[in-house]
């Protein structure tokens, strides 16, 4: 019993550490490593209760793999009940973006600060800034700029949180001569749909620095002889013509019912799955569908 609370314990101030320098730190990294401690915590305490209780004598390993099996369908089923509860509400999946007028959305902060001096030493002009609403008033806003060669655009998207604060995330995009779309970004919300055949969209969770960003987007560039076409300076029909475009594709693959009728849900069955799947690797690998 002393090794089952020994364990407990540690991983349970692990847990809460990582935790700490995750939101310190804004390392999703931390995050991940917290998500680990957490379940392992969870798996020996489990595995103590069951020696203290005298519920079963068997292998501490056995206790172990029972613990972790345990939180991983309560956790699966909490993430499968937040689909629903999204695909339930009136939250658009792909929202409409409009031209917004607002000057102050930047948060005061060192990570903006930083933001901004990479975009200014690299060269990008700011070309306007939209936004959508989403549910109760909460409004998502992208700061768009462009590059000298208007070959890149950087979208420094602006998403509040429940306590408030606003995190920025970094889409990058460049369109080819065939009109292949080049998506690059770290946007750490799952997603789990299918992206038209053109896009090769590359996701970096982990990636919380837009200098690094950018330069992964540049080398994918380099790649090849695509010659790569001048974007417009007004982005908003373009962006809202990659929202249809993505809701299309993933209403032609399953992931989204049809619009109309009397059906309420927006995502199939199959499409809640691959949400699900996408969340726990996004939280404890860091990782996305490709």
């Amino acid at each position: 019993m002393f090794v089952e609370e020994t364990l407990t314990l540690s991983f349970l101030g692990l847990y809460l550490l990582a935790n700490l320098c995750g939101s310190k730190f804004n390392r999703p990294l931390f995050k991940i490593i917290a998500h680990w401690n957490r379940w392992l915590a969870f798996a020996c305490g489990f595995s103590y209760l069951l020696v203290l209780f005298e519920w079963s004598s068997r292998p501490l390993w056995l206790h172990l793999v029972t613990g972790m099996t345990v939180w991983f369908v309560a956790e699966t089923l909490f993430y499968r009940i937040s689909v629903q509860l999204l695909n339930l509400s009136d939250t658009p999946l792909f929202p409409k973006y409009k031209k917004d007028n607002v000057d102050e959305f930047w948060p005061i902060n060192k990570e903006a600060r930083t933001i901004k001096a990479v975009l200014s030493k690299a060269g990008f002009e700011k070309t306007g800034v939209i936004g959508a609403h989403l549910f109760n008033g909460l409004m998502i806003r992208h700061a768009t700029y462009l590059n000298k060669e208007r070959t890149i655009r950087i979208n420094v998207i602006f998403i509040p949180n429940n306590q408030n604060e606003v995190k920025c995330f970094f889409s990058l995009m460049s369109i080819g001569d065939s009109n292949n779309h080049l998506i690059t970004d770290n946007q750490t919300m799952p997603f789990g749909g299918y992206y038209p055949g053109n896009w090769s969209v590359g996701r970096h969770p982990l990636n919380r620095s837009l200098d690094k960003l950018l330069k992964v987007h540049q080398k994918k560039m380099s790649k090849g002889h695509t010659q790569w076409n001048p974007l417009e300076e007004n982005p908003l029909d373009s962006i809202n013509s990659c929202q249809r475009s993505l809701e299309r594709k993933n209403q032609e693959m399953g992931f989204l019912f049809y619009h109309g009728g009397e059906r309420k849900e927006k995502i199939s069955p199959e499409g809640c799955v691959r949400i699900c799947i996408e969340m726990w690797l996004l939280s404890y690998f860091g990782k996305t569908f490709s």
